[in-house]
């Protein structure tokens, strides 16, 4: 089957008929809508948003190939409404999709909200420790989100930045 492209438009005033496409039967035009969706999330978000239970679906469906994309819309969608922690739990879906190399104020939020998530849960394991208790697992892809703005504090060579975050993360490891 021929993979399906949809022409970008020139300016977008609504994403009704891209919503459509989330109805169909065949996967890969809801990828295809998935993929437009996320190119103008930010201007139609409120539209998208009474997707959100679709968009969800998909991300939850795990025969589902476009999973981490649907994952990703949501996430966009739960920032603009404000509701962080959903936005964070599904960047941590969309897994790779969520770049951190993109310098948006999406991007930057989440990643605080992950670091902040990240940070207050070293230290309830520190202080389940020093109770001689077992900690709380600590979810991998957080974890991957937080090495991951390690490693662009060292490309980008804020070190300041990533020895501050080793401190308030617990992680002197990442010291050296």
């Amino acid at each position: 089957m021929a993979a399906v492209a949809l022409a970008p438009p020139a300016a977008v005033t609504s994403a009704a008929g891209v919503l459509s496409l989330l109805e169909e039967q065949e996967n890969q035009l809801r990828i295809a809508a998935l993929d437009r969706l996320n190119e103008v999330v930010d201007q139609c978000w409120h539209e998208i948003a009474d997707y959100l239970n679709d968009i969800e679906t998909l991300y939850e469906d795990a025969s589902f190939p476009g999973r981490e994309m649907a994952a990703l819309v949501a996430s966009k969608v739960f920032y603009h409404l404000e509701e962080y922690d959903d936005a964070l739990r599904l960047a941590l879906g969309a897994g790779r999709l969520f770049d951190l190399s993109h310098r948006t104020e999406y991007v930057e939020k989440i990643v605080a909200v992950a670091i902040d998530e990240y940070v207050k849960l070293r230290g309830e394991n520190f202080e389940l420790e020093m109770k001689k208790k077992d900690p709380v697992t600590i979810d991998t892809r957080l974890e991957d989100v937080v090495n991951r703005m390690f490693e662009r504090c060292m490309e980008d060579k804020a070190y300041k930045q990533g020895l501050g975050m080793s401190l308030e993360t617990r992680r002197l490891d990442k010291v050296s």
